[in-house]
């Protein structure tokens, strides 16, 4: 009896460590996810974004295209495009009423943040991250998870889901203070490297 209580107490011990040590271990080596992720000189993707409030939850499906030395740009509901662009200026074009304005780049606390390379630059910036490897639906991701600092009180942290097998992005989940979540990003069909006329990111 003392030695099946001794073999039992033993299993329960290793599979305790082992659920453990699954639940908390850390990625092989982060510094191939975010140098790889940094040095992309160009991508497309579309992705869905949902923010969520008391009242309700507010769906937008976007397209989102990169190119380096070019900017950032954002297809919005296909009715306004976003263009970044590296003077820190966010040109505007309203395409149901066929206007066009410009806004300082600090105006945009939210749809920046869903660009890779501005979530990538932030880690160089930010004492507060943590890499975390979590499993799901049998497919490894290296969560990325940080804080992001500004006056926002319902944009706090954010979590960037990254497999780790293609090495790219596939969600994002942004948190406010109290951790619930307030923005949740989805990428699909995320193509890097890939050739882009610098044209696209021309500010007519």
């Amino acid at each position: 009896m003392k030695k099946r209580a001794l073999l039992l107490l033993s299993l329960l011990l290793i599979l305790s460590s082992m659920l453990l040590t699954s639940c908390n271990k850390k990625p092989k080596d982060t510094n191939d996810i975010t140098t790889y992720l940094k040095n992309m000189e160009s991508y497309t993707t579309e992705m869905t974004m949902d923010i969520k409030n008391d009242k309700q939850t507010i769906n937008y499906n976007a397209k989102q295209s990169y190119l380096q030395g070019g900017g950032y740009k954002l297809e919005l509901n296909k009715n306004r495009v976003f263009v970044y662009k590296n003077d820190n200026k966010i040109y505007v074009s309203d395409k149901n009423n066929g206007t066009k304005y410009v806004q300082s780049k600090d105006f945009d606390g939210v749809l920046k943040l869903s660009f890779i390379g501005e979530y990538i630059g932030l880690l160089y910036t930010n004492e507060k991250i943590e890499y975390v490897s979590k499993t799901i639906n049998g497919i490894d991701y290296t969560v990325i998870d940080l804080f992001i600092p500004g006056n926002n009180k319902n944009i706090n942290k954010a979590m960037l889901y990254v497999n780790n097998k293609s090495m790219l992005p596939e969600k994002m989940l942004i948190y406010d203070l109290n951790n619930k979540e307030k923005i949740a990003i989805r990428y699909t069909k995320f193509l890097p490297n890939v050739k882009i006329n610098p044209s696209e990111f021309k500010v007519r």
